[in-house]
């Protein structure tokens, strides 16, 4: 089905509903929180009621994208809520939307509208505009307005290149084509302002971050057999620290720039014995989200994540070890 027609079935759902529920996953990033932003807004515009949910807050660099409005971080208190249609942004499953245990429980049986761009998408949702070829869900959404004649507001303009951009790496990324590039340029001339998004991702290391940074690099090791970095983040390095995807997010990407190297694996150590490893590349004939997924996690070729039992134990020899 084209994505034409996709959209106006998206925009005659939207109309039905009375009642909506905006979703994206936890630990949300730009794409995540523009999408919610962009599509809430429009949601604003035509009158129809809603409520933004996230299991995680925004950090704090990122509260801009949504007007600094509060969204619902407690999944059980939507269960009381009569929604009958439920958008999912920016998630491959509905576990990483946080709503695997209760959509169930809800009153009522809601449509659910699934919007995504990872290539691990599962495709849960009664439509599903899944396009992995874009750069963003942010690029998905900028088109879907499109096709529907809405022209975006300065605000959702620069929620939507957020996405771009901080998806796309700043533009470096394989999914970077001319429709990501002619999308920013669309979004730009609306209003978008590049300083303060590029500002608030690229340019928000504090003294502090880059501390535990250097603590988490001393750990660092190479395998020349695969060509790859990995490193760890234990919770002694992020006890006194609330940024902690801006860390592990954060640590990841910039060993994605290491030269002579394949890919690189970061394991976080997490509450409840659960340690989560994120995974990166540039090689064209490397895709880690085939061993993300088959670590139970999911992402896109160049980028993907899974979390695992276990705890991270140092060796005596430096070295650490997965119990």
């Amino acid at each position: 089905m084209s994505q034409a027609l996709l959209s106006q079935k998206i925009h005659s759902q939207v109309n039905q509903a009375n009642n909506i529920l905006l979703v994206s996953h936890q630990q949300p990033d730009a794409d995540a929180l523009g999408s919610l932003a962009a599509f809430g807004e429009w949601l604003d515009i035509l009158g129809k009621t809603h409520t933004k949910f996230c299991q995680d807050l925004p950090p704090a660099n990122l509260a801009w994208l949504l007007n600094f409005q509060p969204i619902a971080i407690n999944p059980d208190l939507l269960i009381r809520q009569n929604y009958d249609l439920v958008v999912v942004l920016d998630c491959g499953d509905l576990k990483h939307a946080g709503l695997a245990k209760i959509l169930s429980d809800f009153t009522l049986e809601p449509f659910v509208i699934n919007i995504d761009h990872h290539a691990t998408n599962q495709n849960f949702g009664d439509i599903n505009l899944v396009d992995e070829t874009a750069v963003s869900t942010t690029a998905i959404i900028y088109q879907l307005f499109k096709s529907l004649n809405h022209k975006v507001s300065r605000q959702t303009a620069g929620a939507l290149l957020a996405g771009i951009i901080y998806d796309s790496y700043n533009f470096t990324n394989p999914n970077t084509n001319h429709l990501a590039l002619a999308a920013a340029a669309d979004l730009l001339l609306a209003g978008a302002s590049l300083p303060q998004v590029s500002n608030s991702i690229l340019k928000n290391k504090s003294l502090e971050t880059l501390r535990i940074w250097g603590e988490i690099l001393i750990r660092l090791r190479y395998n020349p057999q695969f060509g790859l970095a990995t490193t760890v983040i234990t919770r002694d390095d992020l006890a006194d620290y609330s940024a902690v995807a801006e860390i592990s997010e954060g640590v990841a990407n910039f060993l994605n720039n290491l030269a002579g190297i394949k890919a690189a694996l970061i394991l976080q150590q997490q509450e409840d014995n659960i340690i989560k490893g994120s995974l990166r590349t540039n090689d064209d004939l490397i895709d880690v989200s085939k061993l993300a997924k088959i670590l139970g996690g999911g992402g896109h070729k160049k980028a993907a994540g899974f979390k695992i039992k276990g705890q991270l134990v140092k060796l005596p020899d430096g070295n650490w070890q997965i119990v």
